[in-house]
């Protein structure tokens, strides 16, 4: 109430008061993505105008009626004037006063608001673990603060206000999928929306038509008409925030060609479903996969086969009618003998019910429970049993069918007791399994888990694993005294550079990726065919030596490699269990050589927004020796146009690994020496080629015979028969952390851009 604040001693609540509050921990990935959006949108009105802030920082952000505002306009000024002004860390290398320096300084904002660390440490990580279910979109959001906090201006994706709003929107309004196959119907739907997608694509570019030759400009839409449906059919619809719109299937309804669509379904015993959806097509279907409640305590409940459960007083649920001839078809034990239709009177009502043996009726509960656990209802926190009805409660059936021991029965599902699990290390913060399985990390308080003996396994990096057999009692707490975990040397990712027992040397991409220096040489591929007892790949036709990159090697073979280099590792201690070996994904690769990861789930999808540029500094032709390719070096071995004018690497064919200069992570050969296969296929796992109907695979970089400028750059793709071999095709491997959240984790929709890379 005004007439009891105090005028001398008010201060406004701002940012940088939430984050003393808070101590130095992160604030919620939410809130971090309502300020940020808010910020950003204030930043683009004030760009938009000519003008820039130029002390973007958290206390001069602060806060009407919950509302993340920016303040301080006393530095505000026309954009462009190179005054230097602001505050340290907040500045970007290229000096303030411009709208993108206003951008990388909101992007430090957020940075401390999303790790509680200060400007400062950029980019270091919070001290402490990001809670399961806000991770995978912290991971995202941390990504984009990377981008637009990259020093170097030339190499930011997002510079613009309007743009960062734009992705912190999209990151905001995320809403998680189920990692299930869809049903048949539906996966028919995403093939005809991506099919009919590829059609407007092509039908949209100018000078281009899909009939007669002739070059003609196709109008592009204005609307799109959105059919929505659900599996199963009869969902409420809304616009998220906003209108109902109606019950699946629904439409078709005209919005705008190029809106964000936000639809929430919602249905009586099934989990809500919420995404976001750009409309790129003139006609969409847009459809969800409900996922099915498990029983809920004081809550009526239906199976998958519409039968109604009550519940009970002491927590479980029990059918409300007798199991009926139709559920009883529906199931396989129906095939064979020991149960009769019978109309009795139930409830005041006289209805068909099955009469079973207590054999058929076990048979049918067993099958119910399984059926069950497959759509996601009943796992291991529940149990199904049958209850048998009395005679004298029952009106009806056959009195020989009492004789013979066949009564009616109900299903009744009881919640599985569960024991609990306290326990804390010393450091915190170590990934805790339970028989191989993620349950949190420590400290875990009053952890639910099924009761018996597992193994307890604590991972922590730079800590040794500490596993420990316990006995978990169902209805009882385990209180385990504190583990101090003992500390390791020189384990993978401890180091700045680290050398396997090949003598292959690592660096350190991301806190999840190690790659290889170089491309994987002879002397490493040999150790593998010997001790593998492997046939040898054909040998190119020049001479190689240890150092040289193995070649002629198929994705296979590269891949057969990894699985051995893992194991042998593994065994020997050298890496954990969960970090193994492999070849790099694509979008991995895109990381490896500095790009900007592009839109797309496919190599090819990629591809289609490739950037300018090349794996060394400047342009082409290169104005140093920065990456063996065809120069002239190999006058009188190539026909004159298959070279590089002016540039001469001193190569012929392929050279030694790490004979050029590295890039900024320490990794040489991206640009040139041989092409590296990736783990991605060229156009997704399912997709053919025109060479029989296989996959194709995948490389990136040039290559020692690479000459032409657009081959060279380094968001290209080649596709390529995954068995082919040639003296240009190497690969090179990384070390990777599995993701212990990964499969606990749904998927995310958003707007079509990929913001993962960023």
């Amino acid at each position: 109430r005004g007439s009891e604040i105090q005028v001398a001693d008010y201060e406004a609540r701002n940012l940088r008061g939430d984050m003393v509050m808070n101590g130095k921990r992160p604030l919620g990935v939410g809130f971090c993505l309502d300020v940020g959006e808010r910020l950003a949108g204030a930043l683009a009105h004030l760009h938009a105008n000519g003008l820039a802030h130029r002390d973007m920082k958290p206390s001069n952000v602060i806060f009407l009626k919950g509302k993340a505002c920016l303040a301080d306009i006393g530095l505000v000024a026309a954009r462009d004037q190179r005054t230097f002004v602001g505050t340290e860390g907040f500045v970007p290398p290229e000096g303030p006063g411009s709208a993108e320096a206003d951008v990388y300084a909101l992007g430090k904002v957020i940075y401390e608001m999303a790790t509680g660390k200060d400007r400062l440490e950029f980019p270091e990580l919070p001290d402490e673990p990001i809670p399961a279910p806000e991770r995978k979109k912290w991971l995202s959001l941390n990504r984009l603060i990377c981008d637009v906090c990259e020093p170097r201006l030339k190499k930011r994706g997002i510079q613009e206000a309007e743009d960062l709003e734009h992705a912190l929107g999209v990151l905001r309004r995320m809403g998680r999928l189920r990692k299930k196959r869809p049903p048949v119907g539906l996966a028919m739907v995403s093939l005809f929306v991506t099919l009919g997608l590829f059609v407007l694509a092509v039908r949209s570019m100018p000078g281009l038509t899909l009939e007669g030759g002739e070059r003609s400009v196709v109008p592009v839409p204005r609307s799109s008409f959105v059919t929505i449906t659900s599996s199963p059919e009869g969902a409420d619809v809304s616009i998220q925030g906003g209108a109902y719109l109606g019950v699946t299937p629904y439409g078709p309804q005209e919005f705008p060609m190029g809106a964000e669509l936000n639809l929430v379904f919602r249905m009586a015993g099934h989990e809500e479903v919420e995404f976001s959806r750009v409309l790129l097509a003139p006609e969409m279907v847009l459809g969800a996969e409900l996922k099915r409640k498990p029983p809920e305590d004081g809550l009526p409940w239906r199976d998958f086969l519409g039968q109604l459960y009550s519940p009970e007083p002491d927590g479980s649920h029990l059918m409300t009618y007798f199991v009926g001839p139709n559920e009883m078809w529906s199931s396989p034990v129906s095939k064979g003998g020991g149960w009769k239709r019978q109309d009795v009177s139930e409830n005041g009502e006289w209805r068909p019910v099955v009469f079973a043996t207590e054999e058929v009726a076990r048979r049918f509960v067993v099958w119910l429970e399984k059926r069950s656990e497959e759509d996601g209802i009943v796992s291991d926190r529940f149990r199904m049993s049958a209850e048998y009805g009395l005679q004298s409660q029952v009106g009806g059936g056959e009195s020989e069918l009492w004789e013979v021991g066949m009564r009616p029965f109900r299903v009744r599902i009881e919640p599985v007791p569960r024991a609990l699990l306290t326990m804390s290390s010393e450091p915190a913060g170590a990934f805790v399994y339970l028989d191989g399985t993620y349950a949190g990390s420590t400290p875990l308080e009053e952890l639910e888990w099924p009761p018996g003996e597992v193994t307890m396994t604590l991972e922590r990096e730079g800590y040794e694993d500490y596993e420990v057999r316990v006995n978990l009692v169902a209805g009882e707490e385990l209180v385990l005294p504190l583990v101090s975990l003992k500390e390791t040397q020189g384990m993978p990712w401890q180091v700045a550079s680290w050398k396997n027992s090949l003598g292959m040397v690592f660096e350190k991409v991301n806190e999840q990726l190690l790659v290889s220096k170089w491309e994987t040489r002879v002397r490493d591929f040999e150790s593998y065919l010997k001790e593998a007892k492997v046939p040898w790949p054909p040998l190119p036709d020049y001479a190689q030596t240890q150092e040289h990159p193995a070649v002629n090697v198929t994705r296979d073979q590269a891949e057969a490699f990894c699985v051995w280099l893992t194991e042998r590792e593994q065994a020997e201690g050298r890496i954990r269990k969960r970090e193994r070996y492999r070849l790099p994904t694509d979008v991995e690769w895109t990381l490896m050589v500095g790009d900007v990861v592009k839109p797309g789930d496919t190599p090819a999808e990629r591809a289609r927004f490739e950037g300018p540029g090349y794996p060394w500094e400047g342009g082409f032709p290169p104005e140093e020796k920065v990456a063996n390719l065809a120069g002239e070096e190999g006058l009188g071995e190539r026909p004159g146009s298959r070279m590089i004018e002016g540039y001469n690497d001193g190569f012929v064919q392929a050279a030694k690994v790490g004979s050029f200069p590295p890039n900024e992570f320490g990794l040489h050969d991206l640009g040139g020496n041989v092409r590296e296969w990736v783990g991605d296929s060229y156009l997704g796992e399912n997709g053919g080629d025109e060479f029989g109907n296989r996959p194709l695979g995948t490389t990136r970089g040039g290559a020692w015979d690479d000459y032409d400028r657009e081959q060279l750059r380094s968001g290209k793709r080649r596709p390529v028969p995954p068995d082919t071999v040639g003296s240009s095709f190497g690969f090179r491997v990384v070390l990777a952390k599995e993701d212990p959240l990964e499969e606990n984790e749904g998927e995310f929709e958003d707007d079509g851009r990929d913001y993962s890379g960023l």
